[in-house]
């Protein structure tokens, strides 16, 4: 199984590592992935008795050649407790130029003798010959009610065998009982390398 890993720093001087591995067998591919957000190497000066991360998880997935897959991630936050989240994907168009996938998933929390902070959503993606994308989705906590809506796009600067350069925008609002949330944009630029 091959490993691929990536390191990356956040503006408040955090890292996330991520490493992840893939085996085929016949019509099928079996992911899985392990990953730390929000690494700290100092203690937080605002909070001593921070923990040293914010998230740590990992997860297993089966693709199918046809663009369907299902998988189960889970993941530890300190100070809340454990998520374990289900997910399922649907590839509905798939040709040489376009491809178009629905997507949906639904998280639990846990311990469960606390409140239920249960997450359900949907999405769709397009991508135009792996270079450009597009997507948007919708996600409910019946808890909160709360409805977060989210559009982006990306497209793909570079990319060789090891190496892919990606930049990515999007926006995101939330709407909850006491009213709707405002169009908060967002960008990113990705460097990814496989060794």
């Amino acid at each position: 199984m091959p490993l691929t890993g990536n390191v990356s720093e956040n503006a408040d001087k955090t890292k996330n590592f991520h490493l992840s591995g893939a085996k085929e067998f016949d019509n099928h591919t079996v992911n899985a992935n392990a990953f730390v957000s929000g690494q700290r190497d100092v203690p937080d000066p605002r909070n001593l008795n921070a923990p040293s991360y914010k998230v740590a998880g990992g997860g297993l997935g089966v693709e199918h050649t046809a663009g369907h897959s299902v998988g189960v991630s889970a993941q530890h936050i300190p100070n809340f407790g454990n998520q374990v989240t289900a997910s399922s994907n649907l590839n509905v168009v798939r040709t040489e130029n376009h491809k178009i996938d629905l997507n949906a998933f639904t998280t639990n929390s846990m311990p469960k003798a606390g409140p239920n902070f249960a997450t359900h959503g949907a999405g769709v993606d397009y991508n135009f010959k792996e270079k450009l994308g597009a997507n948007a989705s919708v996600t409910h906590t019946p808890m909160f009610k709360q409805t977060d809506y989210s559009v982006g796009g990306n497209v793909n600067l570079y990319k060789n065998p090891t190496t892919s350069i990606d930049f990515s925008a999007g926006a995101h609002r939330t709407d909850t009982a006491f009213g709707r949330g405002n169009w908060e944009k967002q960008g990113m630029m990705k460097f990814n390398k496989q060794f």
